[in-house]
């Protein structure tokens, strides 16, 4: 029969094994743990369980005569079933708040800013994903005259994100016509996804009015570019700095598991896929080592979080080593999400 962690003594010793080794980065030894586990228990009692805990694979061991050392399995009982999970601590909540506050330019800044601020409070790699904006909501269009030769295209999308191109013409357009035409537009396309008008464009237009014709042209010519929406551009990645001060990677000597990371973070677009399929839509989700698709991050844990811009989710979170303090990064994860949505209500 198969070890299975139900005594609450063995759970205890497992979470306290976890904890220790979080924080000193070191094997953890029974004596260590004979003054931790707060039940009074022997030596010897811990371990015969550090035994069965390595048989069972919820923890490794370097060699015979070291400590114990969480493997994923642990790891993953640790978090579904032994984490204390505690509010964020005031001195992280005041430096999102400090850091966020304030006027921004657009939604991108903030969220660059925001994966610089999770790799700064967390001392791991922070990441922020725009939403799928295709699958905004189309709210208007403006087009400004800029020049003769010159008009700016402003489109707006439901949830307050702005995107903007300047539109090269032939000869000046009247300033009724650009109206009249704005007018058609918003009206047709209202309440559309991007996504819906990129792929519906001559039916939803067909029947423009011929004097707006050359304006209507002008919008479908540059929709390309209006609506190019690249992930590599929505993908935004703060603090690498940061994990590579962490043992396991610093203390890499051979650097193949640091660089094999480093070189995965360069792929943004891989990147904003991986996230994806961490998170599956979860307020917070945590994937540990050896569950994860790609070799690059099997040394790592993600922690990640949701945020909304109107009728949009993306994506915020943390990377790091499988030795993480993870009830600490869940609550710094889950607040400035919230934080975010705040913002952009």
């Amino acid at each position: 029969m198969s070890y299975t962690l139900q005594a609450e003594r063995d759970k205890n010793i497992l979470r306290c094994l976890v904890d220790r080794h979080v924080f000193t980065g070191h094997p953890v030894g029974s004596k260590s743990l004979v003054h931790r586990s707060l039940l009074g228990i022997s030596s010897a009692t811990i371990r015969n369980t550090m035994v069965e805990l390595e048989e069972a694979g919820y923890i490794s061991r370097p060699h015979s005569s070291a400590g114990g050392v969480p493997t994923d399995k642990g790891y993953r009982y640790y978090v579904d079933a032994l984490l204390q999970l505690r509010p964020i601590q005031p001195k992280d909540r005041q430096r999102i708040h400090k850091e966020l506050e304030g006027e921004w330019q657009n939604v991108q800044e903030v969220l660059s800013h925001t994966a610089q601020i999770l790799g700064m409070v967390c001392k791991e790699v922070g990441v922020a994903l725009a939403p799928k904006l295709y699958e905004g909501q189309f709210q208007r269009l403006e087009l400004i005259p800029m020049s003769d030769c010159k008009v700016l295209l402003v489109l707006m999308l439901s949830s307050g994100l702005v995107r903007n191109i300047v539109a090269e013409v032939d000869s000046n357009l009247p300033a009724k016509e650009l109206s009249e035409a704005v007018r058609f537009l918003n009206e047709r396309l209202n309440g559309c996804s991007l996504r819906q008008i990129k792929e519906q464009f001559d039916e939803r237009l067909k029947d423009a009015p011929q004097a707006n014709r050359k304006i209507i042209q002008l919008f479908i010519q540059y929709s390309e570019y209006l609506f190019d929406f690249r992930e590599d551009e929505q993908t935004h990645i703060g603090g690498t700095t940061h994990i590579v001060s962490q043992p396991e990677f610093s203390k890499d000597y051979t650097n193949t598991r640091l660089s094999s990371l480093l070189n995965f973070l360069e792929h943004k677009r891989t990147v904003a896929h991986w996230l994806q399929e961490c998170n599956h839509g979860k307020d917070v989700a945590i994937t540990i080592g050896q569950e994860h698709n790609k070799d690059e991050v099997r040394s790592c844990s993600v922690v990640t979080s949701t945020y909304r811009i109107g009728d949009m989710t993306g994506i915020i979170g943390v990377i790091g080593p499988t030795r993480m303090p993870y009830s600490r990064l869940i609550s710094v994860v889950g607040y400035t999400a919230r934080y975010l949505n705040t913002m952009f209500v």
